[in-house]
C-alpha cells in the first residue's frame, strides 16, 4: 500500500520530532564542553538512551557537525552551540535523508532555443533513513547509506568555518557506476524565522524564502505589467526563476551561506512546497555543497569569493558613464561624441555596438573604425564595440571565420556530429554556432577573433550572450551541453579576461551579461540584460534594482543596469519619468551605462525618451552623471575592499545588520559602500518615499541636510528630479573636483580629466559631538576628521565667502544648513596637511600633494 503524501509528511514530522529530542539530549551534555573547546564523543555515548547509536562529531574552531546515524540527520553548529542547520531526517516523498531518483521528464516547446522549459518528471525518491559509518576523524566522515534500490554515499568534511558535504548515488552497493539515477536532492528543516537571499542576478525578489528557484542560465524574460507582481507566468514565459546570471549560492538569516558546486542545472525549494523545510536538488546523481558558518553575512561572501575566485580590480575609467553612441551619430548637425564635449557631459565610455562576433560587421569599414576609436581617445572617451562567442552560420562576412571553425571542428556538436546551430537576435536574427570552448586549440582560435576589435583601437566591448547551449550538446572534452550550459559564459569570459590581461594588463573593460560560480574572477563588469524601458515590476527599473542587490550577495560587486532600459514591449509609456529616474538609479549603480535602444521585434517601432529631448534632461544627466564621476576616488577604495575580501560595493541592509528583520523585506534600498545609503525611486508617480533607516547610524540627506535616525522609518521628500542620497555618519566620502568630464585620459584642450584635477579632492563628512572619521584612499592617502572641544582657530584661517571657497587656501566657511552646523574648510596643496578650526581637527597624511576641501556637517 503507497502511502498518502500527509502519511509521508506526519511520519517525517514524528521522525524529525524524535530526532529533535535526541538531538537536545545530547547537545545538552556536550554544550558546555562546546564552550570550552573539548572532546564531545565521549559525553554523547553517556547519553542514557543505552539503545541509541551515538552520534559522529566533527570539529573546528569555528563549527560543529553532529551526525546521527539512525535515523540520519546532521545537525550544523556554530561555536556556542546553537544550530544554524539540520537536514530533515526520515522519507517523506521529496523530503528526509539525502535521495537519489531518476528525472524522466524534458523540455516543453520555447519561444526561444535560450529558455529552459524544463519540466519535472520524478519518479519515487530513493534513499535510505538509516546510515552506517565508513570512516572518520575530527574533520571528515564516510556514511553509507543503502537501501533496497539505491546505495548513496556521503562524505561530510569540516574545515574551519567550512563543512563540505558530497554525495553520491548508484542502484546497488555492487554496481559500477549511477545507473539510471540523475538527480539526487538534500533536504533540510527551516525555522520560521529563516530568509535567503543571493543566488545570482534574480529580478523578482530578494527575500526568496517561498520560492522555488531554479539555477539555469537562460534568455532574458517577458514582463507583464508595470502594475503585475511577480508570479509563476510573470516574468515569462517561466516565471521568477528566469535569469541571464543564475549563482548556486546563497546567504541565509541563520548565521550560513551554501554553495551548490556544480555546473548541472539545480533547483532550491525555499518553503515553497512544505512551510517547515527547504531543498536543494541537482541534475546529477553527484551533489556537492559547501556550507560557510558565520554570524557576518560578510565573512561568507569572503570565503565564497576564496574559493571561487576574487572580483577583478577594474581599470579607474571602468567606473565613469558609458552611452550608447554610434561613429557617425549626429545630434543637431554635430558629431554627438563631440557635442557631449561642448555641453560639459560628464562620459567617459562610448559604446558604438560594431558586431564584430559573431557577424563580422566590421568587415569593409576597418579603417573608418580605426579613425573612429583615435579622435575619441583625443577627446577622452574610451570605446567599446561588441562580441560574442559565437560565428554567424549564413552571413558573407562570417562565411571564412565559419568554414575555417568548421574545418578544425571548432564548434561545438550536436548528436550528429555536426555544428550545433541555434538561432538568436544580435544585431539581426543570426544561425549562429557556438565556438567550444573546453577545445584548447578553439579557445585560442576565439580570442584571435576577439583580438580584432582591439587591432582597430577599441578599449572592448560588450560580451553577449552564452544561454544557448543545448542539452544534447556535445564538447570536445566529452561533456554533454545539459554539464556544460552554466560553465559555458564562465569559459567565455575567462577567454576575454585573458586575452585583455595578456594585451592590455589593467586597461581594458568588457562586460558581461550571462555568467555563473566564478565569473567575478574575470569580469570588470556585469550589465543586467535587455531590461523593459518602463517600471515593470519584473523586467523594468525595479527588477534591476533586485537584480544589482542578488549579485552584489553572491560575490559580483561591479554591475549596472541598461540604464532607460532596452525592450519596449508593454503598453507602458517609454517617457521622461522613466529616463530620469533610471538615471537616478544609474548613478548610484558600480557601472553606470546608458541604452539608447527601444527594442520591439515583434511589433511598430518605437521610441523613448533621450538625452536630447529638452534641456532639463541634459541637465539631469549631467548632475548624476557628474556625481558618479566623481565617487571615482570613493570606487576605488570600494573596488580594493571587493578584490580583497569579496565585499559588494552595494550592500544590502541584511549585510550590516543581518540580526534586524526589518531589513529582510527590503528590495529598493542599500548602501554604497559604508558613507552612503540611498533608496532610489523606482515606481511611478512616487514623489515621497517611506524609507527605513538601519541600524544607529545617523544618515543626512545630501539634498536638504536633514538628519534621520537609525532603527526608524521617516518619510522622504522625492520629487521627480531628486535621489534619495544620505550621507551616514562618522564615514569619509572622498570626491573629485566638480569640473571632471572624464575619467579617461584626453588631448583635446579643454576636456578635464583626471590629471586636470589631481591638485585637489573635495572630503564630505558628518560627526556627531566627539566623533572621528577615518579612510585609507587607494593612493595611500589616510584622512581623518574628528570632533572635540572647540578650540578656536589656532591655524589662523582666513573667513571666506560661499563664491571665493572652491580655490582658495587656508580658509573656512561656517553656515547652518538643515538640521547640520556645517563647517568647510581648506588647505594648501601639499602631502600632509592638517586642519584645525573650531571643535575639528582634520588630516591628511600621505599620497600625492593636493588641497583638501572639507566638508563638515556637525551634527547635534
Amino acid at each position: 500500500m503507497v502511502a498518502s503524501d500527509a502519511q509521508n509528511h506526519a511520519r517525517a514530522t514524528r521522525d524529525a520530532s524524535r530526532a529533535q529530542s535526541r538531538f537536545r539530549r545530547w547537545a545538552s551534555r556536550i554544550a558546555p564542553i562546546f564552550l570550552l573547546g573539548g572532546l564531545i564523543g565521549a559525553a554523547a555515548a553517556c547519553d542514557s538512551d543505552s539503545d541509541a547509536v551515538p552520534p559522529v562529531e566533527l570539529r573546528s574552531e569555528q563549527v560543529r557537525v553532529l551526525i546521527e546515524l539512525e535515523p540520519f540527520a546532521i545537525h550544523v553548529l556554530d561555536p556556542s552551540g546553537a544550530e544554524v542547520l539540520a537536514t530533515t531526517p526520515g522519507d517523506s516523498d521529496a523530503y528526509g535523508a539525502p535521495a537519489a531518483t531518476v528525472d524522466r521528464g524534458g523540455t516543453t516547446p520555447q519561444l526561444l532555443p535560450g529558455y529552459d522549459g524544463w519540466v519535472d518528471a520524478d519518479d519515487a525518491w530513493r534513499r535510505a533513513t538509516n546510515g552506517t559509518l565508513v570512516d572518520s576523524d575530527d574533520t571528515h566522515a564516510t556514511i553509507d547509506l543503502a537501501g533496497p534500490t539505491v546505495d548513496l554515499r556521503l562524505v561530510v568534511r569540516v574545515d574551519g568555518p567550512r563543512v563540505k558535504l558530497t554525495l553520491d548515488g548508484k542502484e546497488s552497493a555492487s554496481a559500477s557506476d549511477a545507473g539510471e539515477l540523475n538527480k539526487s536532492s538534500m533536504s533540510f528543516r527551516l525555522p520560521k524565522d529563516e530568509h535567503f537571499f543571493g543566488l545570482g542576478e534574480r529580478y523578482a525578489s530578494v527575500d526568496h524564502r517561498g520560492l522555488s528557484l531554479y539555477s539555469y542560465a537562460e534568455e532574458g524574460g517577458l514582463g507583464i505589467g508595470e502594475d503585475a507582481p511577480a508570479g509563476p507566468d510573470n516574468p515569462g514565459p517561466n516565471g521568477p526563476s528566469m535569469t541571464y546570471f543564475p549563482v548556486p549560492f546563497f546567504l541565509s538569516s541563520k548565521g550560513y551561506g551554501l554553495h551548490l558546486e556544480t555546473t548541472f542545472r539545480s533547483e532550491l525549494f525555499l518553503g515553497s512546497e512544505v512551510d517547515s523545510s527547504w531543498r536543494a536538488t541537482v541534475a546529477s546523481p553527484h551533489l556537492e555543497a559547501t556550507i560557510y558558518v558565520n554570524h557576518d553575512p560578510l565573512a561568507t561572501l569572503d570565503q565564497y569569493t576564496e574559493d571561487t575566485g576574487r572580483p577583478t580590480l577594474p581599470a579607474p575609467w571602468v567606473f565613469g558613464p558609458r552611452r550608447r553612441v554610434g561613429s557617425e551619430s549626429v545630434v543637431d548637425g554635430k558629431a554627438e561624441y563631440r557635442l557631449m564635449r561642448e555641453k560639459k557631459i560628464p562620459v567617459t565610455g562610448l559604446d558604438d555596438a560594431v558586431h564584430f562576433l559573431p557577424a563580422s560587421s566590421q568587415t569593409g569599414r576597418e579603417e573608418k573604425l580605426r579613425a573612429w576609436t583615435s579622435d575619441a581617445h583625443q577627446f577622452g572617451y574610451k570605446v567599446m564595440a561588441y562580441n560574442n562567442p559565437y560565428v554567424a552560420t549564413e552571413e558573407p562576412s562570417a562565411a571564412a571565420d565559419f568554414a575555417f571553425g568548421k574545418d578544425h571542428g571548432y564548434f561545438v556538436k550536436g548528436p550528429d556530429g555536426e555544428p550545433k546551430v541555434t538561432v538568436f537576435i544580435s544585431g539581426k536574427l543570426l544561425a549562429v554556432a557556438a565556438v567550444d570552448l573546453t577545445n584548447p586549440d578553439a579557445f585560442a582560435w576565439f580570442q584571435s577573433l576577439l583580438k580584432r576589435t582591439l587591432d582597430l583601437g577599441y578599449d572592448g566591448w560588450m560580451h553577449d550572450f552564452g544561454e544557448y547551449t543545448a542539452r544534447d550538446a556535445v564538447f570536445f572534452d566529452g561533456r554533454r551541453g545539459d554539464e556544460m550550459h552554466n560553465e559555458y559564459p564562465v569559459l567565455s569570459a575567462k577567454a576575454a579576461h585573458d586575452l585583455l590581461e595578456k594585451e592590455r594588463p589593467g586597461d581594458y573593460l568588457f562586460f558581461v551579461r550571462s555568467g555563473g560560480s566564478g565569473t567575478q574572477a574575470y569580469v570588470p563588469a556585469v550589465w543586467g540584460g535587455d531590461a523593459e524601458a518602463t517600471f515593470d515590476e519584473t523586467q523594468g527599473l525595479p527588477s534591476s534594482v533586485r537584480g544589482g542587490l542578488n549579485l552584489s550577495m553572491s560575490g559580483v560587486p561591479y554591475w549596472g543596469s541598461d540604464m532607460t532600459g532596452f525592450k519596449c514591449l508593454t503598453n507602458a509609456p517609454n517617457d521622461k519619468e522613466v529616463f530620469l529616474r533610471w538615471v537616478e538609479f544609474g548613478a548610484i549603480s558600480p557601472i553606470m551605462m546608458e541604452q539608447n535602444a527601444c527594442s520591439n521585434p515583434t511589433g511598430p517601432k518605437k521610441t523613448k525618451w533621450s538625452l536630447w529631448n529638452d534641456q532639463e534632461t541634459i541637465d539631469h544627466y549631467k548632475k548624476y552623471a557628474g556625481l558618479h564621476t566623481r565617487l571615482l576616488p570613493y570606487w576605488l577604495v570600494l573596488r580594493d575592499q571587493a578584490h580583497a575580501t569579496g565585499r559588494p560595493l552595494t550592500l544590502h541592509p541584511f549585510l550590516l545588520h543581518p540580526d534586524d528583520p526589518k531589513t529582510f523585506a527590503i528590495d529598493d534600498a542599500y548602501y554604497l559602500g559604508p558613507a552612503l545609503f540611498t533608496s532610489p525611486v523606482v515606481r511611478r508617480g512616487v514623489t515621497e518615499k517611506d524609507i527605513y533607516f538601519p541600524g544607529d547610524a545617523r544618515y543626512v540627506d545630501l539634498t536638504d541636510y536633514r538628519v534621520h535616525e537609525g532603527g526608524a522609518t521617516d518619510t522622504v521628500s522625492a520629487p521627480l528630479g531628486r535621489l534619495p542620497l544620505f550621507l551616514v555618519s562618522e564615514q569619509l566620502l572622498p570626491m573629485l573636483d566638480p569640473s571632471i568630464q572624464t575619467l579617461a585620459g584626453a588631448s583635446v584642450r579643454g576636456v578635464i580629466s583626471p590629471a586636470d584635477v589631481a591638485d585637489r579632492l573635495d572630503v564630505i563628512v558628518a560627526l556627531g559631538p566627539g566623533k572621528s572619521a577615518t579612510l585609507t584612499l587607494s593612493d595611500g592617502t589616510t584622512l581623518t576628521a574628528a570632533r572635540g572641544a572647540d578650540a578656536g582657530n589656532p591655524n589662523q584661517l582666513t573667513e571666506t565667502t560661499a563664491m571665493d571657497l572652491a580655490d582658495c587656501a587656508s580658509c573656512f566657511l561656517e553656515s547652518a544648513d538643515g538640521d547640520v552646523s556645517r563647517l568647510r574648510a581648506n588647505g594648501e596643496v601639499v602631502s600632509d596637511s592638517e586642519v584645525d578650526v573650531s571643535d575639528l581637527v582634520l588630516r591628511a597624511e600621505g599620497g600625492p600633494p593636493r588641497r583638501i576641501r572639507w566638508d563638515v556637517l556637525r551634527l547635534k
